[in-house]
């Protein structure tokens, strides 16, 4: 089964959306949303930044990383 977006109560009747990976894992959780409305346009636009967004590193090793894709770069430039 592939992932899915839970919509689900939070506080004082508002809502949040979860994405869930398909072997149940919990990936992430929103914000609050005052609406269903407003939570379902929520979910599509976190469906546009998932498949459009860049990644942005800001992890303690992300210059290893970078140092690691740009040499794979090099390497296929060659």
């Amino acid at each position: 089964m592939s992932g899915y977006f839970k919509l689900v109560d939070a506080h004082e009747g508002s809502y949040r959306i979860k994405l869930v990976a398909g072997d149940g894992t919990l990936m992430a959780v929103s914000t609050t949303f005052e609406t269903k409305q407003e939570a379902a346009a929520g979910i599509a636009q976190l469906r546009e930044i998932a498949g459009t967004g860049p990644v942005i590193d800001q992890s303690r090793d992300a210059d290893v990383l970078g140092e690691a894709r740009n040499s794979a770069r090099k390497a296929a430039a060659s």
